[in-house]
């Protein structure tokens, strides 16, 4: 194996969209992970996805306890089966990495920050 060595150092602190960011994409990992389980059979506790009467899965990403808004209106996603339901993980993930819910992100890491009285530092 070749290494591919780089001039560039860890920044100080990153910006606080990166850490939202990366916190959710940590979080959507870990759901992942629990949709794999429930595929084998497993029924972990704190999984995001559920089920609907006539076998519909929905899918709300949540940051805290709190679902975002995905799109006007929206605040999860329909998904046929538990396949289904990993790719549309992974679809998110990438999407939230390109930093297409930085606004909802933002919106509710200042609505968490006003339950415990702190101000956001940008």
């Amino acid at each position: 194996m070749e290494l591919k060595f780089a001039a560039t150092a860890r920044p100080e602190k990153a910006s606080a969209d990166v850490q939202r960011r990366q916190k959710l994409v940590r979080r959507i990992d870990q759901q992942i992970g629990y949709v794999r389980q429930m595929v084998e059979g497993k029924q972990p506790r704190a999984v995001w996805v559920w089920m609907d009467e006539a076998g519909t899965y929905f899918l709300p990403i949540k940051y805290g306890r709190q679902p975002i808004e995905l799109k006007k209106g929206m605040f999860s996603v329909q998904c046929t089966d538990l396949d289904h339901v990993e790719g549309s993980l992974c679809t998110i993930r990438a999407m939230v990495l390109q930093g297409d819910f930085d606004d909802q992100l933002t919106k509710a890491s200042s609505d968490i920050r006003k339950k415990f009285g702190k101000t956001e530092k940008t």
